[in-house]
C-alpha cells in the first residue's frame, strides 16, 4: 500500500518506539490493516537497543506509507513533538508500540470528528495482557470531558486523533514527562479545544509489568496533582468554587492519608453538581464517590454524607456503595495502603 505521488495524507499516525520488539508487529499490523487507508505512518525509533529497528526497517520496505526516523534516545514528549512537526496530515493519530487498533478505528474517528466538529477525539479501550479485561470508558460530550479533567486524564492517550494545526501550536511539554498527555489535554481545554470520545472500543490497551515502576508512579501522581490544581484554579471562579473547598478536595488525592474538612468537600460537590446536568453530572458524581471512598478511613460518617449527596444527585438507593463506605470506615482502610489498592484492583470499590 502507498500514497499517490501527489496525494496529501488525511491522517499522520504518530508512533514512538523504544525497545518495543516484543509487541511491535501486532501494533504495526493493526495500523496497516485500517479500512481507512489515506494516512502516513511516522515512526521514530528512539534509540532502541533491542531488535526493534530491524523489525521497523522490514516494514518500511513493505509499505511506503511508513516514514521511519532513527536517532539517539530522548524523552517521549520530544519524540512526539518531532513527529508532530514532520506531520503532513490534517489529523494526527496517536498509537503506542504495544497496543492494537481496531481495523475501523480511523474511519470511525473521522466520521465522529466530522459529525461533532471536535478538535480532538479519543475512544473507549479494552484492557488485555493480564486478567484485567475491563473496558475503560471516558466521557463523550465536550462539557463532560472538561469536568472529568478536574479529576484526571480524559482520554486514553493512544486512541486520540487531534487537529494537526492546533497540536502543532500547543505541543507536548517535556517538563511534564509521564503526564505529558494530561498536561496537553488540560492546556487544550483552557485554549478552547472542542473535545469528544467515541463511545466504542476502538483500541485494545495492553497491560504489562514494564509499563511503569513504583518510583515513576509516585512522580507521576505528584505531577498529576499539580495539573489538577492548575485546572481547578482555572475553572474555580467561573464555577463559584471557594479556594478552601478546592484545597480540601485535592487533599483526598495526596499520597499520604487524607484528613480533609468533609464539610468543604460536601459543599464543593453540591455546588458543582447543581451547575451540571446529564453526562457531566454523572461524571462528577462518579468521581465524588471515588473520593468519598478515599475519605472513609478518617471519616466515620462518610456513608451518611455520601447518602445525602446521592439522594439529591445520584441514581437509586446506592446501598452497595453505602455498604462499602461503611466497611472502609469501620476497618479504617487507608487509601495509601496495599489493602485499599488490592480491593480496588478486584473492583471491590468501583465495580
Amino acid at each position: 500500500m502507498s500514497l499517490g505521488q501527489n496525494e496529501v495524507p488525511i491522517i499522520s499516525v504518530a508512533m514512538p518506539v523504544y525497545n518495543g520488539e516484543k509487541y511491535l508487529v501486532e501494533a504495526i499490523d493493526s495500523i496497516l490493516a485500517q479500512t481507512f487507508t489515506n494516512f502516513e505512518f511516522i515512526i521514530i525509533d528512539d534509540g532502541s537497543t533491542d531488535d526493534s529497528l530491524r523489525v521497523l526497517r522490514e516494514y518500511q520496505k513493505r509499505d511506503a506509507r511508513i516514514r521511519l526516523i532513527t536517532r539517539e534516545n530522548r524523552n517521549l514528549a520530544t519524540t512526539l513533538n518531532d513527529i508532530i512537526n514532520l506531520a503532513q496530515g490534517r489529523w494526527i493519530a496517536r498509537m503506542d508500540q504495544d497496543d492494537i487498533a481496531m481495523p475501523h478505528r480511523f474511519k470511525r474517528q473521522l466520521e465522529w470528528l466530522e459529525s461533532t466538529d471536535a478538535d480532538i477525539c479519543g475512544s473507549w479501550v479494552q484492557f488485555f495482557g493480564t486478567s484485567d479485561k475491563r473496558i475503560l470508558k471516558h466521557a463523550q460530550a465536550d462539557e463532560a470531558i472538561k469536568m472529568e479533567l478536574l479529576f484526571g486524564a480524559t482520554f486514553a492517550h493512544p486512541t486520540v486523533m487531534m487537529r494537526a494545526c492546533l497540536v502543532k501550536k500547543l505541543q507536548y511539554d517535556k517538563k511534564w514527562e509521564k503526564c505529558e498527555d494530561y498536561d496537553l489535554w488540560e492546556r487544550a481545554a483552557r485554549a478552547g479545544w472542542k473535545m469528544t470520545n467515541v463511545p466504542e472500543v476502538l483500541l485494545s490497551y495492553r497491560q504489562h509489568d514494564a509499563q511503569i515502576s513504583t518510583a515513576t508512579s509516585a512522580k507521576q501522581q505528584e505531577l498529576t496533582q499539580k495539573i489538577r490544581r492548575r485546572y481547578w484554579t482555572f475553572l474555580g471562579d467561573s464555577l463559584s468554587l471557594k479556594n478552601e473547598w478546592v484545597d480540601e478536595v485535592l487533599k483526598l488525592r495526596e499520597l499520604s492519608s487524607p484528613n480533609p474538612s468533609m464539610d468543604d468537600v460536601d459543599a464543593l460537590f453540591k455546588t458543582l453538581l447543581r451547575q451540571n446536568k446529564g453526562e457531566a453530572r454523572e461524571i462528577i458524581f462518579e468521581h465524588a464517590t471515588r473520593l468519598y471512598f478515599r475519605a472513609a478511613a478518617n471519616c466515620l460518617n462518610a456513608p451518611i454524607r455520601w447518602h445525602a449527596l446521592n439522594k439529591c444527585f445520584g441514581k437509586g438507593l446506592g446501598l452497595s456503595v453505602i455498604f462499602k463506605l461503611t466497611l472502609l470506615s469501620i476497618l479504617k482502610v487507608d487509601p495509601a495502603s496495599k489493602t485499599f489498592r488490592s480491593l480496588k484492583s478486584i473492583y471491590f470499590l468501583f465495580k
